[in-house]
Parts: C-alpha cells; structure tokens; sequence
C-alpha cells in the first residue's frame, strides 16, 4: 500500500477530505453513482475495498471504471494495483476521513463488520453506515459519549438514523420500549396480499420494487427486522459492559407462514397488517411479529418508508424514513457523508 492518505508525497496536507468505500454492491455502486453526480470539491473517493482486494489512490479512484468493473461481476483483486490484504488492514492503512462500509448485513459477518468499524473509529475516521450486523452488535460502544459524532447510521435505519442521534440522550432517558416497521419488503408483500396476490406473487413484487435483501431468507424470515431491532435496543438500552443480546434471541415469524385470508379479513374490518420489531429496557422480550394494526396508527405506513416507535412516558414518538431500496439507501448514506463534510467545513 502506499503511504497513509491525508499527506501527499511532499508531506502536505490534502486539500480535500478521503472517503473509502467498503462494500461495492449494489448499494455501495448506488452510492458511487451519487457521488458522480454530486461531485463534491471537498470530498476525494481514494480507496475502495470488496471481500477480494482494495484499489487505492492517493490522487482518486476513476468512478467509472470501479462501478463499470463491478456492475460486469468483477473483483477488485483484478484491478492494477490491487491490495489482496484483510479490509480491516486496509482501513488503517488508507487512513481515510470517512469510512463508508456498504457490506451486505450476513450473520457469519458479524464479527468481521464490528473489527471493520472498531478501526475505523480507532483511526480517527468518520463511520457512515448501511451495513447493519457491525451496529446491532456493536451500538452501545460506538455510540457511546468519545465517539457518537464520527458513527452515521441514517442509511442503516431507513432515513430515520439521523433523527435517532440528534434525541439519542432524552431516548436513552426516557424510552421504554421500542415498535419498529423497519422492513419495507414484508410491507410490500402485505399490500400485494391485501390485494388478493399469493403470498409468492407478493414477494415477486418486492423483488421488483428492488426491497429485497441479496439473500432473501433475511427479509423473508424476519432477520432483517430483527437486526434493525438489535441497533436500537443496543443504542437506547446497551451497556458497553454487558454483550449485545444477539439475533438467536430475537423470536421471529416468517412471512411465508401468514394465512392470506386472515390479512383480507383485517382489511376489510378496516385494519391492516405489519411487522413489528418490539422490545423494552430488559431486553429479555424481543420479539418480530405480524400484528394487527389500526389503518390510521402511524406505525402504518405504506410500502416506500419505515416508522421507528419509541414508546414514552408523553406517548409513542415516530420517526418515519425514506431510505428504502439501493437508491434511496445510498441517498441516505450521502446525506450522512454531506452532513460531515458541511459540519467540517463549520
């Protein structure tokens, strides 16, 4: 690798700020798109990371060609230069300003995704967030007090992560327990139902709206919402001394299991169905479920957002969001990027 970035080969400062893309997929392309377009002055892309290898410039990375190489199913360990050396190693050696890790969310990762994000907070870098298994295990130290500022999570919890961290500390205080409608393709299944689809023609329909996860079990069997769960519960409730409660203690239902007739019938009794991610303080009844929910509650949401309850002693507080699907994630991710460097440039 070449020397770490931030100094140019005179030993200047760089003039602008580094990011490094870990995670080139769909969403981290979707990102690499919006940055193209944005063309930000004060913002350099210098390195970009996937499971085989990490290119690296010190002047900046050609959007193009990492997007086109990839789009065609390429790896970065083809590429001329290319590092073939753990992403982790890769982080600390780079040295970027920010750190955007765009990594599918696997359960196997999740080790891997806390020791990305752990050097890239160790470094001094900014922590912008989509991938979700590295948070929900590991929320409670990284949003502690030393390091809140440098961990962005909006893309991570549908457009609403932002909101979460500006009222992290009366949360904190005063939550009890939390409703989340954070998975968008159960949403889109339940609304196909509900208009007399099966339930595979509706998860045909998410599929073409672009909800559903690269492995689709994670959406289908509740993982999804169970790991957005474990982000907040970890950040409101979690204790840097105790272990997160992890996603084998999170009960689950599949969305493969539902009974379409029981759905219509609530629609008809003008009802209808979501998947609630629940839990409270004590963390000892997590749960995902399909509940029924009154159509005008605000936890009923349609098929393009996401509704985050917070249950307080005034009444449930919702944040809704926008960020759902790979464009509107990485829109959402490039909100938290922009909003460091304005904050930056202050």
């Amino acid at each position: 690798m070449r020397p770490p970035l931030g100094e140019d080969q005179a030993g200047k400062l760089a003039p602008k700020k580094t990011l490094h893309l870990i995670g080139p997929g769909q969403v981290g392309r979707a990102f690499l798109r919006q940055l193209q377009t944005r063309q930000p002055e004060t913002l350099r892309l210098v390195a970009v990371s996937d499971r085989s290898g990490t290119v690296f410039q010190r002047e900046g990375l050609v959007v193009d060609e990492i997007v086109t190489h990839k789009h065609r199913g390429g790896s970065l360990s083809e590429c001329g230069g290319a590092e073939t050396i753990p992403t982790e190693l890769a982080i600390r050696l780079v040295s970027a300003d920010i750190v955007v890790d765009a990594t599918p969310s696997k359960s196997e990762d999740v080790e891997a995704a806390v020791l990305r994000g752990r050097t890239a907070l160790q470094c001094g870098a900014s922590l912008a967030l989509c991938s979700k298994n590295g948070l929900a295990e590991a929320a409670a130290e990284w949003l502690a007090p030393a390091t809140r500022k440098r961990v962005l999570v909006n893309a991570v919890l549908g457009g609403t992560g932002a909101q979460l961290l500006a009222e992290l500390d009366e949360l904190q205080r005063e939550c009890q327990g939390l409703a989340l409608v954070g998975n968008v393709t159960t949403t889109a299944i339940i609304t196909a139902i509900e208009g007399g689809a099966s339930i595979e023609e509706g998860i045909g329909e998410a599929r073409r709206l672009g909800f559903l996860e690269p492995d689709a079990t994670l959406d289908l069997d509740g993982s999804d919402a169970a790991t957005k769960l474990l982000c907040v519960w970890s950040a409101l409730f979690g204790s840097t001394f105790t272990k997160s409660p992890g996603l084998a203690s999170v009960k689950r239902e599949d969305v493969r299991d539902l009974d379409p007739a029981a759905l219509r019938e609530r629609t008809s009794r003008g009802a209808t169905t979501r998947l609630i991610a629940r839990g409270g303080r004590s963390g000892t009844e997590l749960r995902v479920a399909f509940d029924e929910v009154a159509l005008g509650s605000p936890l009923a949401v349609p098929a393009d957002r996401v509704a985050y309850g917070y249950e307080l002693p005034s009444g449930l507080r919702v944040h809704t969001g926008l960020g759902v699907g790979y464009e509107r994630t990485a829109q959402a991710l490039w909100a938290d990027v922009n909003a460091k460097l304005q904050e930056t440039q202050q």
